[in-house]
């Protein structure tokens, strides 16, 4: 069997993001592979798309 490396088995899978929370305004850590983010403060969950159009909505007020 051949080997090979797992990339995601060293590496710590969250990546801070640069988006407040929705709910509490903390940061938020993005787990890119399920596409969610999680808050560093509420621990609240939400989808990486969600926040994504939160996002672009507060840049169009």
């Amino acid at each position: 069997m051949a080997e090979f490396e797992n990339p995601y088995a060293k590496e710590d899978p969250f990546v801070q993001a640069h988006f407040d929370c929705l709910e509490c305004g903390g940061k938020l850590w993005e787990y890119a592979i399920q596409q969610q983010m999680v808050c560093e403060d509420c621990r609240e969950v939400f989808r990486s798309d969600r926040v994504f159009d939160d996002q672009i909505d507060d840049q169009d007020r």
